[in-house]
């Protein structure tokens, strides 16, 4: 038998999702500017897109939603119970399906219909925050996370993390990670 504390719980972590989708869509699009406004700081581009490659916006998708399942937490925390090891795992599946949602949906639609439109390129940034949040709440909800997924998931968010780093400074000679505008390559 659920108590009326557990309903509570579902009901505000619940919104907190959908919220996140607002949050996560917002920072991403106010994010793509930040590192030229910042006069090109190194910490900036980091987290935000060095440049319009593919690779340099999926930092517009990965950093919002861990600023916000991060920050989520910390405000839920004080109000509801929240099972950190289940979160944990939800915040680093949301943080991956979103990035990969939009490589998938660029992709898809540059390749099958040969141009490039940037009101595909914000809605895959918004399409994916809201599958992403949604497969993440499904997640938190019903899944039994233990030690071995709890370890898997700081695992993958410590490879997301140093791959953004370093490809930032050292990215391969792929289409992924070419600049289309200048034809060049990360900080180059």
């Amino acid at each position: 038998m659920k108590s009326f504390k557990t309903k509570d719980n579902d009901l505000s972590i619940k919104k907190n999702i959908f919220y996140g989708i607002l949050f996560i869509s917002l920072l991403g699009c106010l994010l793509h500017s930040v590192y030229n406004l910042s006069g090109k700081l190194i910490i900036i581009g980091l987290i935000a897109p060095i440049n319009e490659s593919i690779w340099e916006h999926l930092k517009l998708a990965f950093f919002p939603t861990i600023i916000w399942w991060v920050s989520s937490y910390f405000v839920l925390k004080r109000k509801t119970q929240i099972a950190w090891k289940r979160w944990f795992a939800s915040a680093v599946i949301s943080s991956v399906i979103s990035p990969l949602f939009i490589i998938t949906f660029y992709y898809t639609y540059t390749g099958a219909f040969g141009f490039n439109s940037i009101i595909l390129d914000i809605s895959s940034l918004l399409i994916g925050a809201l599958f992403a949040q949604l497969v993440a709440r499904h997640v938190y909800r019903y899944a039994k996370i233990g030690s071995l997924h709890y370890y898997l998931a700081i695992f993958v968010l410590f490879v997301f993390l140093l791959a953004f780093t370093f490809f930032t400074f050292i990215p391969p000679k792929l289409p992924l990670f070419l600049d289309p505008t200048t034809g060049k390559y990360g900080l180059q």
